[in-house]
């Protein structure tokens, strides 16, 4: 019994620990312009694949925001998409975790 309490207090202090942490943090955003005339074949592709799903899993979320914006969201390997010959499911492989947040 005295296990499973330790180890809620040592998470919880953990929390607060990352919570101080965070309240310094600055958020940052960076824009890049990429030069498309240097890049390969094979990265050319990868970024237009890269913009096309990140358009799918945007239209997917809004298409049903509170059903669909949550934490599962980013765990997502494919999507439903509408195209005009109806509904497809698209495999989603370039986009990354850290991309869906």
């Amino acid at each position: 019994m005295d296990t499973t309490s330790d180890k809620n207090q040592k998470i919880k202090e953990s929390l607060k620990k990352t919570k101080e942490k965070r309240k310094n943090q600055v958020v940052k955003v960076y824009q890049l312009k990429i030069s498309y005339s240097n890049l390969n074949k094979e990265q050319k592709q990868w970024l237009e694949r890269v913009f096309l799903e990140a358009k799918w899993l945007y239209n997917y979320c809004i298409a049903d925001i509170p059903n669909r914006l949550n934490s599962k969201t980013e765990k997502l390997k494919q999507v439903e998409i509408i195209t005009p010959q109806g509904i497809e499911t698209r495999e989603m492989t370039c986009l990354s975790s850290q991309m869906k947040q």
